[in-house]
């Protein structure tokens, strides 16, 4: 679909209308061209040696970045106040890990108590430090990315994300066309 003397310059999917909307594009010099969609179809065009660097320019370059205000969204996380100390915990399956059951009073969603969340393992909560009792994961639907930009994280569909090589079948398939121009 291009040639190394050639570079991807715009892309875009016409849909059932005719109606054209452009697709994100990252050329990496040289190599296949590749797809990457969610549930509603194409997102955008890289190309990229190998599928794993395709992959991860779409994490850099494509896929929606979390905002540092939706930082906490990403790791699911609820703030316990357990006498005088704030613990940082993911689910009630920690509580239990602790003990903890019968003596919170419940949980709260961390966006609405945390005053500063500036590390994965440091945060404040009215003015005290705040406990991390465990290794913070992402939940399910983020991800971080390799070259990190902002909060180092983003979102990626639950619903079907999927990233082909972009073959003439596919490009017909997806209603895709591209647009290239000699070096």
């Amino acid at each position: 679909m291009i040639n190394d003397d050639q570079s991807l310059i715009g892309a875009y999917t016409t849909d059932a209308l005719d109606e054209r909307h452009p697709l994100e594009i990252y050329d990496d010099t040289w190599g296949s061209l590749w797809v990457y969609s969610e549930v509603y179809g194409p997102m955008g065009i890289v190309r990229a040696q190998s599928f794993e660097s395709a992959y991860e320019i779409c994490q850099d370059e494509i896929m929606s970045r979390v905002p540092e205000e939706d930082l906490l969204d990403a790791y699911g996380l609820y703030v316990l106040k357990h006498k005088d100390s704030f613990y940082l915990c993911p689910d009630f399956d920690t509580l239990n890990e602790y003990g903890w059951r019968e003596t919170f009073s419940g949980l709260i969603p961390a966006r609405h108590v945390l005053s500063e969340f500036a590390t994965r393992q440091g945060a404040e909560v009215e003015g005290r430090r705040l406990i991390v009792k465990h290794e913070l994961d992402l939940i399910e639907g983020y991800e971080y990315q390799p070259n990190a930009t902002g909060t180092g994280i983003v979102t990626y569909d639950l619903n079907g994300q999927r990233l082909e090589e972009l073959t003439p079948e596919v490009a017909d398939r997806l209603g895709i066309t591209i647009q290239v121009t000699d070096d």
